[in-house]
């Protein structure tokens, strides 16, 4: 009787203890991150992360929301300027940089970017400033078709040199898609034009106006998209393009015989000899609850080993600059994947910094483009450069 006695009471022990263990376990910390359609290529290595961090940290609890891209922009805002926003987002520079002109976010220390390619630091700065750490990098390359080329020895640096390609043999043609979102802006950038002030603003419309008077571009340049840039340059209507390095591999898969007649050269530059780069980064926003912890999560996800598997396998640059530094991205065979990525690396350590800025971005896109659409179809008469020039000024003043 005396065992039943006291094994009713270890019972009634254990049942009076559920309420206390599910409170214990209520009374956790949350942590919210908010990533960018990630689960599909580098899921794994997230929750990796969140593993570890959960295990060393047993008072957190990691809640993570992977956002598609149509959805992200939208909802990362109204989250910061509503007030109840998740403690760590993976957004890009451009929207960033708004939420940090609205005094909504926290800004990190020199030392808080130590780790990482100042290059890609220093394109995360108002007022001088850090408002976001980088995550992950892209860099497009120049990809042509070498049997397109085969009359033609002109070497191809800038895009001024494209003008050259009239004094070949059947001339190669530049597959771009100059009027799809911010491409002829970048282009712009190259020749370190930032406020729409330089006169030189004149010259590049007009050279690009003069390429496609000589047939070097596409017929459809002003509105075709970057995959259909890319199906031309298969069908071998293209003969070089500027891609990422993500899109090799749709043209070994669709294209095997284009994919073996190309080679990898830098992206072209303008004046500046600057290369455009694609980033992605981390924001803390002001109102997070765990500001601290959210660092050191993010450094966690940011630092050698981390970035190194995520690169591998999302095809992407890492941030890091000693993950920056390993053979992967220094020593590339000949299989032109691998030079694209080698290439790409490169490019990080003179990329283009300044831009027409973020305020009204898309407003000046589609004005720079206009300018653009006007030139090529209606004529010079009908351009002014100008008028570009103070539109540029007002959106961005």
């Amino acid at each position: 009787m005396a065992y039943k006695k006291i094994l009713i009471i270890l019972i009634i022990l254990a049942l009076g203890s559920l309420p206390f263990l599910k409170l214990k376990k209520e009374a956790k910390k949350t942590l919210t991150l908010w990533t960018i359609q990630l689960k599909a290529p580098a899921g794994d290595i997230i929750q990796k992360n969140i593993d570890f961090f959960e295990k060393k940290h047993p008072e957190i609890n990691i809640v993570w929301v992977d956002i598609p891209i149509s959805e992200a922009q939208k909802r990362a805002i109204a989250s910061v300027l509503g007030g109840n926003p998740p403690d760590i987002i993976n957004l890009n520079p451009e929207f960033s940089l708004l939420l940090a002109q609205k005094n909504t976010l926290e800004f990190f220390d020199e030392k808080d970017a130590k780790d990482y390619n100042q290059s890609l630091v220093n394109k995360l700065k108002f007022n001088d400033k850090i408002y976001a750490l980088p995550f992950y990098a892209t860099s497009p390359v120049t990809v042509l078709n070498k049997e397109k080329f085969k009359n033609c020895k002109i070497q191809l640096k800038t895009y001024d040199d494209i003008l050259k390609l009239k004094t070949c043999k059947n001339p190669p043609v530049f597959g771009i898609n100059l009027n799809e979102n911010d491409t002829f802006a970048k282009i712009l950038n190259k020749y370190d034009i930032y406020d729409g002030n330089n006169d030189t603003i004149k010259d590049i419309y007009f050279l690009f106006k003069k390429m496609n008077d000589e047939n070097l571009l596409l017929k459809d340049t002003l509105t075709i998209n970057h995959r259909e840039l890319v199906e031309k340059y298969m069908a071998q209507n293209a003969a070089f393009i500027i891609t990422g390095s993500n899109f090799l591999n749709i043209i070994k898969e669709n294209a095997p015989d284009v994919y073996e007649k190309s080679v990898i050269i830098p992206q072209l530059t303008g004046t500046g000899n600057k290369f455009d780069i694609s980033l992605m980064n981390f924001i803390i926003p002001k109102n997070s609850k765990n500001k601290e912890l959210a660092k050191e999560f993010i450094h966690l996800l940011l630092n050698e080993e981390n970035q190194l598997e995520f690169s591998k396998k999302t095809n992407t640059l890492p941030v890091n600059k000693y993950a920056l530094q390993d053979e992967y991205f220094t020593n590339c065979s000949n299989n032109i994947e691998d030079l694209a990525r080698c290439e790409a690396k490169k490019q990080l350590d003179n990329a283009l910094i300044k831009d027409f800025g973020y305020k009204n971005k898309k407003e000046i896109n589609e004005t720079i483009n206009q300018s653009l659409e006007i030139l090529f179809l209606e004529g010079e008469g009908e351009f002014s450069a100008e008028n570009l020039k103070k539109d540029i000024n007002l959106l961005q003043n």
